[in-house]
């Protein structure tokens, strides 16, 4: 402007009013005259208002645009120097500027939603990785827990998230801990740590499946050991405990990596022995078996020898089923017992036999009494010197309908396994009352009654029920003599010394049956007091030539003067085994040499005709009588 320079001017104003929007463009001195200028004669509002030459007219274009609305007007003072050289006047269309401006507002709208979606969608796959993902983990781990499976949930956030997944993963962790002690405890002994019953049974239903499958063999061993029961009471069950785990660890180690053995409970253990091609396999294992469980131990300081029963079942030779092999086995086991200690039995088929005929006895058993198929006989005994008669021991008999007598050998031990010979012994309890209550009654003097007492009946509170009997019968206690084996003294030491204590007390005599044959025989005579001794037969049987039998005699009627009991020798046959007898100092006898066992009816007859005979019997004249000072002659 100062240079006068209106092409310039002129550029510069085109340039401005060029633009976007801008209707005019007009540069104007102090004075308000025109010194360059530019008009957009395409606007559509100049076209409305002005013809094409009119949109030159500059004073008159600013005038007529002076009031519209249309336009907005602008103006820029031009100084230099701080002098006023001009202004610079703008028009704007208002349409196009609100059009620009709804344009930039869509646009900034548009920008705005993207960001917004740009945002939504990312928080919304944050949300997803950070938050859903690892809740459906979560949810997904919580429902493999409900099938039994257990999957830990990975972690690294320390937020609400992490915290929750970390006590899932704590949870979860307790409850493996937990099931595995359940499936510990319902598996696995306690004691041995070896697998129990329910685990055995169901390898050898798995192993029953292989074997189907591959058409192979294998065998089943029942192992029980012998005279536990000793070790218990003997010891104490702490040892006892000890010997079943080491028992259990010995036989671990003389079995192949493939065997697998378990305690069944109590003092019976199983082997599994799969691909057992043949019995001499089998026994093999067996004698490993039967070595590993004798083996002498060191226990508290004790050397303790136990032996163990092998009964051996094989697949499929005796048995397809879990059940039929498991009781073969046992059935077997029990054979093997009763041949000896510490040996092995195979399952035969005449095991079987014997097995239903076992159970066929039980079942009549059970009825014989009621059947009044069970009878009591009469033995008499007698002075070694004199042969003076002083009472008879009662003896059980059964006579079966089809098999005729039955030893009691054979159904007294089936008795007490299965218990009846509680039942059974009080019956024999009461006919032996009724018979001497009724010789007594008739006038005659039927002396002593021996009875027989068996370990189980011995613990079921013996003597409140012959306190019963006695007082119902009106019989003396000097009538009735109880012989105790040494099996009864097996049990609780403190429960049988109360309850000898009762029976003594109740003025009974006390004797010890079958002395010799049972365990730690000195050690009774110490701890318990009996009145009588009987001598076993098979001590007997060799007398006078037999000189193991003649020492084991000798020393037992010294031991027995030194405990001032009285001795009965059992099983006397002959003149020169009642002389030996006499000779040595024995009390009293009886066997088949002085008098058989009788029915009631026969030995009423045998007291009545020495009755008659005037051979005076003292039969009310007990075994053994206590002075007044309480000692016995």
């Amino acid at each position: 402007m100062l240079a006068l320079d209106f092409l310039r001017l002129n550029d510069y104003t085109r340039e401005v009013a060029s633009q976007p929007d801008v209707v005019y463009g007009v540069i104007v001195n102090p004075a308000g005259m025109a010194i360059s200028s530019y008009v957009d004669d395409t606007d559509a509002l100049i076209k409305q208002l002005f013809r094409p030459a009119e949109s030159k007219d500059i004073p008159k274009v600013l005038k007529t645009l002076e009031n519209r609305d249309e336009v907005i007007h602008l103006q820029f003072p031009i100084t230099h120097n701080t002098e006023t050289l001009g202004r610079f006047l703008v028009g704007i269309s208002r349409q196009s500027l609100q059009s620009e401006f709804y344009r930039q507002l869509i646009v900034q709208l548009a920008v705005l939603a993207a960001i917004v979606l740009f945002l939504s969608v990312a928080i919304h796959f944050v949300f997803r990785h950070n938050v859903l993902f690892p809740i459906r983990k979560l949810i997904s781990a919580a429902d493999d827990v409900g099938h039994g499976q257990f999957t830990r949930v990975e972690t690294k956030s320390q937020d609400e998230l992490g915290f929750l997944a970390r006590a899932f993963n704590t949870m979860i962790e307790a409850i493996q801990r937990e099931r595995a002690a359940l499936h510990r405890q319902a598996n696995f002994d306690a004691l041995t740590s070896l697998p129990n019953r329910m685990m055995a049974l169901d390898r050898i239903k798995l192993e029953i499946s292989r074997a189907k499958r591959s058409s192979q063999r294998f065998a089943v061993f029942f192992i029980d050991l012998d005279n536990f029961k000793t070790v218990n009471d003997s010891l104490g069950h702490a040892v006892g405990d000890e010997l079943l785990v080491a028992i259990g660890n010995r036989v671990q180690t003389v079995i192949r990596e493939s065997d697998i053995v378990a305690r069944l409970g109590g003092d019976e253990f199983v082997v599994l022995a799969p691909d057992i091609g043949n019995e001499i396999k089998a026994e093999e294992l067996a004698e490993r078996l039967i070595k590993a469980v004798s083996t002498p131990q060191e226990l508290a300081g004790r050397k303790v020898v136990a032996s163990g029963s092998v009964g051996i079942a094989l697949y499929p030779d005796n048995g397809e089923t879990v059940e039929d092999l498991m009781a073969n086995a046992d059935n077997a086991m029990y054979q093997a017992k009763s041949t000896r200690d510490g040996s092995a039995i195979f399952f035969t088929a005449e095991m079987n036999v014997r097995l239903r005929e076992r159970m066929q006895m039980e079942q009549d058993l059970n009825l014989a009494a009621g059947l009044g198929q069970l009878t009591i006989n009469f033995q008499p005994l007698f002075d070694t010197a004199g042969g003076r008669h002083h009472g008879a021991e009662v003896l059980l008999r059964w006579n079966h309908p089809e098999k005729g007598s039955i030893s009691p050998a054979t159904f007294i031990p089936l008795a007490e396994a299965t218990g009846q010979i509680v039942a059974i012994g009080d019956w024999v309890l009461e006919q032996a009352c009724r018979s001497w209550s009724a010789w007594h009654n008739a006038g005659i003097d039927p002396g002593f009654l021996a009875i027989n007492v068996s370990r189980v009946q011995f613990r079921k509170r013996l003597s409140a029920r012959i306190a019963e009997l006695m007082s119902n019968y009106r019989i003396p206690s000097q009538a009735l003599e109880l012989e105790i084996t040494e099996s009864v003294l097996l049990d609780d030491h403190s429960q049988v010394a109360e309850e000898l204590g009762s029976l003594r007390a109740a003025g009974l005599i006390l004797s010890l049956d079958d002395f010799g044959t049972g365990y730690s025989s000195l050690s009774y005579l110490k701890r318990f007091r009996f009145d009588v001794l009987k001598i076993d037969r098979s001590f007997v049987n060799g007398l006078p030539d037999d000189r193991d039998d003649v020492l084991l005699v000798k020393a037992i009627l010294a031991m027995a003067k030194g405990f001032d009991l009285k001795v009965v020798a059992e099983g006397v046959e002959n003149q020169q085994q009642l002389s030996f007898l006499e000779n040595q100092g024995c009390d009293r006898a009886q066997g088949f040499l002085l008098a058989k066992p009788m029915s009631e009816a026969s030995y009423t007859d045998f007291l009545e005709e020495r009755q008659i005979a005037l051979i005076p019997p003292r039969l009310s004249a007990p075994l053994v009588q206590r002075t007044s000072s309480g000692s016995f002659t």
